[in-house]
């Protein structure tokens, strides 16, 4: 069984084609489920997420990280692959996760744009693909968080995400995985994601932002990240 668990805030743009896409899968629906973990949206994200997820719970805390963990909890997949709300998953997507896990503790896949609106965020995103599959090979992991999959024991184990108001928690934990054994790339496991956070932000600042976590351990609050949530 893999449990899928999708973090959200305010995601009624884009919700119900994330959720559609995990229920258009190659892997047979009874290998899985799909566990939307919401951070008391504002807007519709939970009405919709209820049509189509087999879970929806809610936490009050806003972070990526304690989001996906929640979500975690309520998981009964001995594997567990995450996705964020504003990324749709190609039809292949479970069954390269659940291929990658049977052979590494930890595995990620392909990024693509999910607007065409940018050659420059396109060009990016294909080279950030590259850069993971790199960064697999030479044991230095870079997994985004909206393409992760990790076996549920040694998650739990590592003690999940980081939780504190950072937005590199996918990197410092894809790094924190390296000791509990092999990671994989797999090529089925193909999302295409939006750009809108670096149309908001900018692409050197968000660049410079993983860099500086890399350097100095540090990192941008949510806050700083996401335009939208300023009233939260």
């Amino acid at each position: 069984m893999i449990s899928v668990i999708v973090p959200t805030l305010n995601e009624e743009e884009f919700i119900e084609k994330c959720l559609n896409s995990l229920l258009d899968q190659t892997l047979p629906k009874r290998k899985y489920e799909i566990i939307v973990s919401d951070s008391s949206s504002k807007d519709s994200t939970v009405e919709i997420a209820k049509s189509l997820a087999d879970k929806v719970v809610v936490c009050k805390r806003v972070s990526a990280g304690f989001g996906r963990n929640f979500g975690a909890k309520y998981a009964k997949g001995e594997k567990l692959v995450f996705i964020d709300a504003d990324t749709v998953a190609s039809e292949t997507f479970l069954e390269g996760a659940s291929e990658g896990l049977e052979k590494s503790i930890a595995c990620t896949g392909p990024i693509r744009a999910l607007e065409k609106n940018s050659l420059l965020l396109r060009v990016f995103y294909r080279w950030w693909s590259l850069q993971s599959r790199i960064s697999v090979l030479l044991r230095h992991p870079i997994f985004p968080g909206f393409n992760f999959a990790v076996r549920k024991k040694v998650f739990d184990n590592a003690g999940g995400f980081k939780t504190e108001d950072i937005t590199t928690e996918d990197l410092e934990l894809s790094l924190r995985l390296r000791k509990y054994g092999k990671l994989s790339f797999n090529k089925k496991m193909l999302v295409h994601t939006s750009t809108r956070r670096l149309r908001e932000i900018s692409l050197p600042a968000y660049i410079a932002n993983a860099a500086t976590f890399v350097l100095f351990n540090k990192s941008r609050s949510w806050k700083e990240h996401r335009k939208d949530m300023g009233d939260v």
